[in-house]
């Protein structure tokens, strides 16, 4: 089954058939869209970020993106701000929010054990019961087969167990996924990963894979990393003054249009809003074309896999 993203006139949580459901308002016109995962669960399209942030500016942003209207939040082990993430969370209706975290690759040799450890760790620091996703951060460095498969299976009884909604991958390359296929029961449902303009809309062939398997391909470093080509560059602000939008607009717009959700990340409320209103307008087709044949900048989906290009 091929993983996509369909518009749908009105708000329909229970259609078996709808791949998306508008589940916010945002204001009078805007909503933010799910996507359906591969196991039915509804994830909305666009998540605040939360890496780089100590966990008081975690805290912080937090409280601000659901004030704006996000309604999807995205923290890992690794960010060591959880404990600031779950203090912003808490109280609020467990239903009005998702949530995504992670666990890192293991650093001994008992990856089932240390992996459990790190998927306890998560709630006890976020101080829930249930996460809506976890993922996988990246492999590991060796890229060794046996360790990935190993942590996979800690994250399949994780999710047996009820304390994920839904598990996925961060960084994985073809051949990552591959091998925990192997001895996966559960398909992951998500595989978090850079993914921008100017790396093309199937790089290295991965979206391409991905849908073949019906996992869900979710962009981080949507507007570029370390760039700001994305953000002022005259290419995406040439097309955004067309529409009355700015040229980061343009840049997360262009993966929505792919069926791409994605992951941004800002501390300023005028930023945070901005990021929200890329749902009711559309790209013409002249320029999705311009912006899919964009060589820069450079990316590639995962520093794990700088080498492994695929052709499927």
């Amino acid at each position: 089954s091929s993983a996509a993203l369909i518009f749908v006139p009105s708000p329909n949580r229970s259609s078996h058939i709808m791949k998306l459901a508008c589940c916010m308002t945002l204001g009078a016109s805007a909503a933010i869209p799910n996507v359906k995962l591969n196991n039915g669960v509804e994830m909305p399209l666009i998540s605040l970020g939360t890496w780089q942030y100590n966990s008081s500016v975690a805290e912080d942003t937090v409280k601000l993106g659901m004030k704006v209207g996000f309604n999807h939040i995205d923290t890992a082990n690794n960010y060591k701000n959880q404990d600031g993430v779950g203090r912003a969370l808490a109280g609020l209706d467990r239903k009005s929010y998702f949530l995504t975290t992670k666990v890192p690759a293991p650093s001994t040799t008992k990856y089932y054990d240390e992996t459990n450890q790190y998927l306890s760790d998560d709630l006890k620091f976020l101080n829930l019961d249930q996460v809506d996703l976890m993922l996988l951060h990246f492999p590991p460095k060796t890229n060794d087969c046996a360790t990935m498969q190993e942590q996979w299976r800690a994250m399949e009884d994780f999710y047996k167990a009820g304390k994920a909604k839904a598990i996925g991958v961060s960084n994985y390359c073809i051949s990552s996924l591959k091998c925990i296929a192997e001895k996966a029961t559960v398909t992951p449902a998500v595989n978090q990963v850079e993914f921008h303009i100017g790396m093309g809309p199937d790089p290295t062939g991965l979206k391409s894979y991905c849908d073949s398997k019906g996992i869900f391909l979710q962009a981080y470093s949507p507007l570029g990393d370390g760039t700001t080509e994305l953000i002022t560059g005259p290419v995406v602000a040439g097309i955004g003054k067309a529409h009355g939008k700015s040229g980061a607009q343009v840049s997360l717009r262009w993966l929505v249009e792919h069926n791409i959700p994605l992951s941004t990340k800002s501390t300023s409320e005028k930023h945070l809003q901005e990021d929200l209103d890329i749902f009711e307008w559309s790209l013409t087709s002249d320029e999705k074309t311009q912006l899919d044949s964009a060589t820069s900048p450079a990316g590639t989906p995962s520093f794990m896999c700088k080498a492994e290009t695929v052709v499927v």
